[in-house]
């Protein structure tokens, strides 16, 4: 290897595959899967360990889309305390569909032992054993095979996407089964919801079995974690507007965080050098644009297309994106007043962009949800929002104080007035 310090010091090899590492280190497709890498999440982490330790307690992880879920019950094992005892860790996905029959094979179909049936000492499934449909009472029984000696967490992931309600009653009776005969499984159901009444709906009866926890959007210091741990496993450095222009733009999604940082490296280690600076930032912002979801780019297109060469669409959801939200991620329509009279330079009042607010929650594609009597919104889907914005920055609705305000610590006022 080359020396890999200092600027313009790598070699194209080095260069190229120090950009490798980055490729693998730094994953906003895919949950994280080594625990070494998680960054953050210490209040969570500790009460999976706490339920997952009390016998009959079972978890349920609820909170936006991408906010972490997947990643968290992905790693649960790596939570817990050294013992002797064997951890058994079993995840499986729903999917829209699904019956309680089918999640039920997929979990047995990962539940593996070996066994002499008379035909010498094979390997077998649990999902063999059951030809036809696994009813509840297949299921509370397999799940009381697990030895003392083991530790089994059993994840039902993207539980949100079952859309047939005998399962989710199911699903809730037999948390309540288990937890009454004092088995040692845990179940952990993952589901992208506001509160667990959007998974198990009028079903009251789990609350005293279950320790609900809802995920939040990723704190400053756990965003700023995710950066830390990736550039010191890559062996690089980013000067400090580089890092809080990262930070800030995700808006506590991990995934933005990640897809910021690998560009930012990308673009870096192309010039040979091992400090990312500020602009390079700027660079993956353009990338980051050219790779998003199709999805994200045609409910953009949607909201914001019109014939009409004066409306401000753009504008008005650009100032939405900007908006100070509660832990929700819900803004009322006066938090859009001061970034959108920034934007358009000129001051406005809320009937100037209340129309439209109304048009983003009930046309152009629904791209912002609204709730409650107090009328407030929040983008539908939460990755919409730095895409917003990193979009109204390349299109210079973005002016360079609010650029520079990104750049320069956390929770940044991009509008404060003189």
């Amino acid at each position: 290897m080359g020396n890999w310090h200092g600027c313009g010091s790598l070699t194209a090899e080095d260069a190229k595959a120090k950009r490798f590492e980055a490729n693998t280190s730094f994953t906003p497709s895919t949950p994280i899967a080594i625990g070494e890498l998680f960054a953050g999440r210490q209040h969570q982490a500790s009460k999976i360990v706490d339920a997952i330790g009390e016998r009959g307690r079972h978890l349920i992880l609820f909170g936006e889309r991408g906010v972490g879920k997947s990643s968290m019950a992905q790693i649960a094992p790596f939570f817990i305390p050294k013992s002797p005892r064997a951890i058994r860790h079993i995840r499986v996905q729903a999917f829209p569909g699904d019956s309680f029959a089918a999640v039920a094979r997929r979990i047995f179909s990962q539940i593996h032992f070996e066994d002499d049936y008379g035909e010498s000492r094979k390997a077998y499934d649990v999902a063999e054993f059951y030809p036809g449909d696994v009813t509840i009472d297949h299921f509370i029984a397999e799940m009381q095979h697990f030895r003392e000696s083991e530790i089994p967490i059993v994840v039902i992931d993207e539980f949100n996407e079952i859309d047939d309600k005998d399962t989710a009653i199911t699903v809730a009776n037999i948390i309540k089964a288990l937890s009454d005969v004092g088995s040692n499984v845990t179940l952990m159901i993952v589901g992208v919801a506001d509160s667990i009444k959007d998974l198990f709906d009028k079903h009251h009866s789990i609350e005293r079995c279950t320790e609900q926890i809802m995920m939040p959007r990723m704190a400053v210091d756990e965003r700023r974690d995710i950066l830390d741990r990736r550039l010191a496993q890559l062996d690089m450095s980013m000067t400090l507007p580089a890092k809080w222009k990262i930070i800030n733009l995700s808006k506590g999604l991990p995934s933005y965080v990640h897809a910021l940082g690998k560009f930012a490296a990308f673009t870096a280690l192309d010039r040979r050098d091992l400090a990312i600076a500020d602009s390079d930032v700027d660079v993956a912002i353009t990338q980051v644009l050219q790779s998003a979801q199709q999805t994200l780019k045609d409910s953009y297109d949607v909201a914001t297309r019109s014939n009409q060469a004066r409306a401000l669409f753009r504008h008005v959801l650009t100032a939405c994106a900007l908006a100070k939200v509660d832990d929700a991620g819900y803004f009322m329509p006066s938090a859009v007043r001061e970034p959108y009279t920034n934007i358009l330079r000129r001051p406005v009042g809320i009937a100037h962009f209340q129309d439209a607010l109304r048009d983003f929650a009930e046309r152009r594609g629904g791209i912002l949800q609204r709730t409650g009597e107090a009328r407030s919104y929040r983008f539908r889907d939460p990755a919409m929002q730095p895409y917003v914005i990193m979009r109204g920055m390349r299109d210079g609705l973005i002016d360079e104080t609010a650029r520079q305000a990104l750049a320069a610590g956390d929770d940044p006022d991009l509008f404060a007035s003189d």
